[in-house]
């Protein structure tokens, strides 16, 4: 797995910084030859993230590792605009949401 990450720091990840985005590994079955993504920050609601993932993410690695036969990405609301928008609506004591900021 350090392989696949050296890949995602050196060829994915700077295409993916500049546009305000990132993406992780979540796992990486060998038995399954699986290699399941997560991507973060403005690439989770980005219109292109589709094509992205197609022709540059999955492409890119396929390429790399022969070994991958299958790669999922997940994408939508990354885990820090939850946690953000948690932390802007909280519940008060009668369940409803009242803006905190």
């Amino acid at each position: 797995m350090d392989k696949i990450e050296k890949f995602l720091d050196k060829e994915i990840r700077p295409y993916l910084k500049s546009h305000g985005g990132d993406i992780e590994i979540i796992n990486y079955s060998i038995e399954k030859k699986e290699l399941n993504l997560r991507l973060k920050g403005q690439c989770c609601v980005c219109p292109h993230s589709i094509e992205t993932n197609e022709n540059f993410i999955k492409k890119s690695i396929l390429e790399k590792f022969s070994e991958i036969k299958n790669i999922y990405i997940e994408t939508g609301v990354s885990d820090e605009l939850w946690n953000l928008a948690k932390n802007i609506l909280k519940e008060d004591k009668n369940g409803k949401l009242e803006r905190k900021i």
